[in-house]
């Protein structure tokens, strides 16, 4: 064992094996760990109601200079079973609506885009009243559209223009414990169900900043960004993990402290076993230089 210990360390693999030791602590904690489950929104809506017992109907009006303002928002639910995200975006007579600006910075293709619903409400506008209306009586229709350019930066294409509450539902590539918003609405919000964390800078963070970092009044989570430049990004992660991340590192530090003091102890017994064959009176070095 010791042999092994010794080669090790007079090849340089002793660092590396400290490296992986931390790689799979930190695995352990849970923080390089993917959600698994299915999503929960597999049903097939029939009208408005049961999209929103699928979708929560919670449409982010954000403060902007002070005053809050009605804007293209976009409200991002992460699944509590799953990576899934699904999405709420205020739409405001609009022809074409993007869902991600590009994916080219990432080397893998756009998510692909499931269970897309339209809400509106009868002489629907975007304003305080009108979405107030709106999720008094809402109403669920059938746009005619076309989905394009599905592969990089999908865009959803009208036959006429729509003013209303846009719905679907996309899958992170890889099923990853990040979030990355880039479909250029106005004013972003993003909700992380109980028991997800986001703010640990080794763990994850959001970026940029979010203007706001909340906790509504069930537990949750929400980071809120009123007007935010470019892509958002949040990686998340179970909030205990920083907790077991502590742990684990105090468990590779003892580690590294005992072959530490181990090597110490052997060095030390290899010096006494040196000084008894090795001393002034036993005639040894006189014997090997004649």
């Amino acid at each position: 064992m010791n042999r092994i210990l010794f080669s090790f360390m007079k090849k340089g693999l002793f660092p590396f094996l400290i490296f992986v030791f931390l790689i799979v602590a930190v695995s352990l904690s849970g923080c390089l760990t993917s959600l698994t489950g299915d999503s929960n929104n597999s049903t097939e809506a029939a009208n408005a109601s049961d999209v929103f017992e699928i979708y929560e109907p919670n449409i982010f009006v954000p403060t902007i200079q002070g005053q809050q303002k009605i804007v293209e928002s976009g409200t991002y639910f992460v699944d509590s079973k799953s990576s899934a995200v699904r999405v709420i975006r205020l739409v405001d007579n609009q022809k074409t609506v993007s869902l991600l600006h590009d994916s080219s910075m990432f080397s893998f293709e756009a998510p692909e885009f499931t269970e897309i619903y339209f809400i509106t409400a009868d002489d629907f506008s975007a304003t305080q009243e009108g979405i107030d209306l709106l999720l008094e009586n809402p109403v669920l229709v059938s746009p005619g559209y076309e989905l394009k350019n599905v592969k990089r930066a999908p865009v959803m294409e009208f036959k006429e223009n729509f003013t209303g509450v846009l719905v679907y539902t996309f899958c992170p590539n890889m099923n990853s414990t990040s979030i990355v918003v880039n479909d250029g609405a106005d004013a972003i919000q993003i909700i992380l169900p109980d028991g997800l964390m986001t703010g640990n800078r080794i763990v994850g963070t959001a970026s940029p900043k979010p203007d706001s970092f909340e906790e509504d009044e069930i537990g949750r989570h929400v980071l809120k960004w009123n007007n935010p430049i470019g892509a958002v990004s949040v990686n998340y992660y179970n909030e205990k993990a920083p907790l077991y991340l502590l742990i684990s590192f105090a468990a590779l530090a003892g580690a590294i402290i005992l072959v530490y003091l181990r090597y110490r102890y052997q060095v030390k017994k290899l010096h006494k076993i040196t000084e008894l064959v090795d001393d002034e009176t036993s005639g040894f070095r006189e014997r090997k230089l004649n």
